[in-house]
């Protein structure tokens, strides 16, 4: 009873309350109304467990130091909105695609948005369902399509900025001829990550919602098929995708080399003990706007072992997943076992410089401004 009147009060929340103002300029006149999430604005010191946090208040600050006074709205509103006071919409969704039909024809709009074309991911995800259905005889639901008001945004839009690297702004191509990329943000942590000697033959699928969109039905396979011993831990909100448990029930629940989790913090005491089981991380997904999870895990020192569409730039380290087959999970998985410790510890320490010059706070401050400061100039 309480689950329900809390999902009651959420849905409320996020459809009908009006936008709220975070920063306030007086030194200027201009005002911008940014459309995706406005929990990190009333809660401020909750424990970060999504980059969507650090990301909406990068945006926000960057707004507010270049001149702008700012207001957030859920992309999700249905409230009729007063969209004339605004010089600048910013964001996705419903309330952002509303505003070309309520606004000033002045009014600048960007677009921003968290992950790669929808066509794509959608068709990318029902590939991967006729693939297991075509081998197991058992056909999946779909569970990360996406049918927002997304397209007429990011046609119309003055700016569209997509998250991810040029992989995923390619996705987009030939629907806007203004289009740039930024980074994603890792979620630091202070835990104090100790590999021990068993760690090397570890992996770690660490994921959102969608099991076979992220591939965790090629790991389970691979893993189980593989000669090493490869223990795997399984993290992610997955355990309400009751149609892939069921397939994949005795592989997960009767496999002593198989551990799963279900969703973990990353600030955790149970994070820092699978982070000290495991050398790599591993995500086969079919389609990312930067795969946040990942470099998460790549900062408590982790290798990534992903696929081209998680639009993550392997620069010197890593192993690329060729595609969506068992054979090429078994040559990646094979590539990770023969690494000598000189190279894991080499990768790790490229890994770090990485993420600091393009992952930390301040890079994506940097990325985010150059963006803002473009675009508001044209």
């Amino acid at each position: 009873m309480i689950g329900f009147a809390k999902n009651i009060l959420r849905k409320l929340y996020v459809e009908y309350s009006m936008p709220i103002s975070v920063y306030s300029n007086k030194q200027s006149k201009d005002k911008v109304l940014i459309c995706y999430i406005k929990s990190p604005f009333y809660f401020k010191d909750r424990p970060v467990k999504h980059c969507n946090v650090i990301e909406s208040q990068i945006i926000a600050e960057t707004f507010y130091n270049l001149g702008y006074s700012v207001d957030v709205v859920d992309y999700r509103c249905k409230r009729k909105i007063d969209y004339s006071k605004y010089k600048v919409i910013f964001g996705f969704g419903l309330s952002f695609r509303n505003s070309f039909f309520n606004a000033r024809l002045s009014t600048k709009r960007i677009c921003y948005l968290t992950g790669a074309n929808p066509n794509f991911s959608n068709t990318q995800e029902a590939l991967r369902i006729k693939t297991i259905f075509k081998s197991k005889g058992t056909l999946l639901r779909p569970r990360r399509e996406a049918y927002w008001p997304w397209m007429h945004s990011a046609i119309n839009s003055d700016h569209l900025i997509v998250t991810g690297n040029q992989f995923t702004e390619n996705s987009y191509k030939n629907f806007n001829q203004n289009i740039s990329h930024v980074s994603v943000p890792f979620i630091k942590s202070s835990l104090d990550i100790q590999f021990n000697a068993q760690s090397k033959a570890g992996f770690l699928w660490f994921g959102g919602a969608g099991a076979v969109f992220k591939g965790l039905d090629l790991v389970i396979d691979s893993v189980k098929e593989s000669v090493h011993n490869i223990k795997l831990d399984i993290c992610g909100p997955i355990s309400g995708e009751k149609d892939f448990f069921d397939l994949y029930d005795q592989d997960i629940s009767k496999n002593q080399y198989i551990n799963f989790h279900g969703m973990v913090d990353v600030s955790s005491l149970e994070m820092k003990r699978v982070a000290e089981r495991n050398v790599f991380v591993i995500l086969p997904s079919c389609s990312e706007g930067g795969a946040s999870s990942v470099l998460t895990c790549m900062n408590l020192g982790m290798i990534p072992i992903v696929t081209k569409e998680c639009s993550i730039n392997l620069v010197n380290f890593g192993i690329q997943i060729k595609d969506f087959t068992l054979e090429a999970m078994r040559e990646a998985i094979n590539t990770a076992i023969a690494m000598t410790d000189q190279e894991i510890n080499l990768q790790r320490g490229l890994i770090r410089k990485f993420l600091d010059k393009n992952h930390s706070e301040n890079a994506i401050k940097i990325q985010m401004t150059d963006l803002l400061k473009k675009s508001l100039s044209k």
